[in-house]
């Protein structure tokens, strides 16, 4: 194991730094020449480490395993740079068209409001309204009739169309268009035994998840009070102690929905090639084998499908609007689509599952509305939509929705990148999404050991997995027969009590997501910058000494992307000192030629030393492989890939 020595005995430093160079010839004199001087500077101008401050903290979770630290959400730091925009509006009039749902036709009925036609162009005389019907097969791909006359009054739209593009242009400039707007429709199905769906929404729960992109527990409580505050009512648990598993949207969404990690699906598939998704085994799938309609709605892409994978599947009927009303090239904003913000088709999408198959006609249900395009960039933007999101929740309460079905509102992962990252918090921020489930009063009355297990839960550490099988278990409650695949021998339903003292090895988290060995964000030094080279130094010296250097690239540090120095505590929950003197930091960076790395560093003032394990050396980037041997595998940067 590699120690290089430290402290005011600077010339042992740099004597090291020789003899291995001496022995290795493995970096080159300007390499060797900028760690001396960096070191030199580092230790004139930089403490070796910050100052600790005896704290007392909250925890979401306290257990001999896992220590996971309540952030305050609105702490002086955050609101330095939390700036909630305001509601972006995507249209600045009135709706010329709107789809109303009849329910003794099962029919949606498109109505032109001609007053308003004629006060808001009140010098178009001649004009034509055209429209665009999208037709959803059970396999294909949507597509799409154009150009139909409607007449200007109310038109039955057909049951077997998905969805509707319309516009008002002006005859004699068809450049002119006067209005455009498109519709989603969740049509009533055919050939359902509807005397069996009603016996079966009795005793299976229905469940709706709603998706929110890139929302920690915290930046939630920050940026969205007024749905927090609507989940706080009784029936409603918060999972303090949920911890992702991926900081990649898609490796969370295939952990959440087939309950498989990345290195289970990713030898046969690549996510990036249309099809391979395909072939998985998912939640909706379960569900609809035990009788359930299922629906999946997004406002922008995560899964690549090739074939419909539900009943009611969104995306490729937005994107069929896209192209209608955009044109075929892809635009970077996600924002708006027509005259509607994105996540109002997903949650308008939810809205029309829910009025249909709870508050209509009873049926059993399992859907998933995932949203992004407020959220993914920027960590304060949610706060534009939250007014908007409780009144879709209220809505939903007044269709039933939670006298019926559980409900999860959750997230895969928190703020990977911005402003918060470079915070103090910014370690917890991205490992801690938000996770709450809600129980009807049927099911906490038919089933009290699953809330009280649910209330336990809330201070135990648990996972997306976890999640997973929570989910399968609600329908294992009625239907006990079921034989699932075991993909996780370790991870655990919520709705049985998590024991205490569980690792995350046990939650099936990898290391570099574990939020139980809490760090707190440490600013860029020169002394750090130091702290990555050494690191870099390691790789190539691994490498070097394993004789692979025709395959592998000598590597260079390019930039520090974030440093988080462990904190630890006692049983009274306040920050202390380690017992062995030896501070650990995780230091993120990106090298030349182009590769992402987390490295662990140990630096002990006990006994003056600097310790980079190279088996905690991860390799984090997507990568092809050149060596058999995983540890030099993970490090290698692949000549033959470039």
């Amino acid at each position: 194991m590699y120690r290089l020595l430290i402290n005011g005995k600077l010339l042992l430093a740099i004597l090291l730094v020789l003899f291995v160079y001496i022995y290795f010839s493995y970096i080159t004199k300007h390499e060797l020449q900028e760690i001396v001087t960096t070191s030199i500077q580092a230790e004139a101008t930089t403490s070796r480490e910050p100052t600790r401050v005896p704290t007392q903290r909250k925890f979401g979770v306290f257990d001999h395993e896992c220590k996971i630290p309540r952030i305050d959400p609105f702490s002086a730091d955050v609101m330095a740079i939390f700036k909630p925009p305001k509601l972006k509006d995507c249209v600045d009039q009135p709706d010329l068209f709107t789809v109303r749902y009849d329910k003794l036709l099962n029919q949606y009925i498109l109505r032109f409001n001609k007053p308003l036609f004629m006060e808001l162009f009140p010098n178009v005389l001649d004009y034509a309204c055209v429209f665009y019907q999208i037709v959803s097969g059970p396999r294909e791909p949507p597509s799409w009739n154009k150009d139909l006359p409607v007449a200007c009054r109310d038109w039955i739209v057909p049951r077997h169309i998905s969805g509707i593009v319309v516009e008002c242009h002006e005859i004699g400039n068809r450049s002119r268009i006067l209005q455009r707007d498109a519709f989603p429709l969740v049509q009533y199905p055919v050939g359902r035994n509807e005397k069996n769906d009603e016996e079966r929404s009795r005793i299976n729960p229905s469940v709706i998840m709603l998706g929110i992109d890139s929302m920690s527990q915290m930046n939630f409580q920050r940026t969205m009070p007024l749905t927090a505050q609507f989940v706080r009512q009784l029936g409603w648990y918060e999972m303090l102690g949920y911890n992702t598993v991926s900081n990649k949207v898609v490796e969370g969404m295939l952990s959440l929905l087939s309950g498989k990690f990345g290195q289970q699906w990713q030898p046969y598939c690549d996510v990036r090639r249309p099809g391979c998704l395909d072939a998985l085994t998912y939640l909706w799938n379960h569900f609809h084998n035990s009788g359930y309609l299922t629906a999946f709605a997004e406002d922008s892409p995560t899964l690549n499908f090739t074939r419909k994978p539900v009943d009611y599947y969104l995306y490729p009927i937005l994107e069929a609007f896209r192209q209608i009303m955009e044109g075929v090239k892809r635009v970077k904003d996600d924002y708006c689509l027509g005259r509607k913000q994105s996540f109002r088709y997903v949650l308008e999408s939810c809205l029309q599952v829910v009025q249909r198959f709870m508050h209509e006609t009873q049926k059993p249900l399992f859907g998933l509305f995932w949203t992004k395009s407020f959220s993914h960039e920027d960590f304060s933007a949610a706060a534009r939509v939250d007014e908007d999101f409780v009144k879709y929740l209220e809505l939903y309460r007044e269709h039933g929705l939670f006298k019926k079905a559980v409900v999860i509102l959750f997230s895969l992962h928190g703020q990977r990148k911005g402003p918060l990252m470079k915070l103090a918090s910014g370690f917890l921020e991205e490992r801690l999404p938000m996770l709450h489930i809600y129980l009807p009063p049927w099911y906490r009355k038919q089933y009290p050991e699953i809330a009280h297990a649910l209330d336990v839960n809330r201070r135990r550490l648990c996972s997306t997995t976890d999640l997973h099988l929570t989910i399968k278990d609600l329908l294992l409650h009625a239907h006990p027969n079921l034989d699932f695949e075991i993909v996780c021998r370790s991870c655990m339903s919520l709705l049985y009590v998590v024991p205490r003292n569980r690792s995350c090895a046990q939650a099936s988290i990898a290391g570099q997501f574990c939020a139980c060995r809490p760090c707190a964000r440490v600013p860029e030094s020169e002394l750090v910058q130091l702290w990555a080279k050494i690191i870099v130094f390691r790789i190539n010296q691994y490498l070097y000494g394993k004789n692979h250097v025709r395959q592998c690239h000598h590597l260079q540090l390019e930039r520090l992307l974030t440093v988080d120095h462990e904190e630890i505590y006692n049983v009274e929950g306040q920050m202390v000192e380690p017992v062995d003197g030896t501070e650990r930091y995780q230091i993120k960076f990106i090298t030349q030629p182009k590769a992402v790395f987390l490295g662990n560093i140990f630096i002990s003032n006990k006994y003056n030393f600097i310790d980079v394990p190279q088996q905690q050396i991860l390799r984090l980037d997507a990568h092809g492989r050149c060596l058999d041997e995983s540890v030099a595998h993970n490090l290698c940067v692949c000549r033959s890939s470039l």
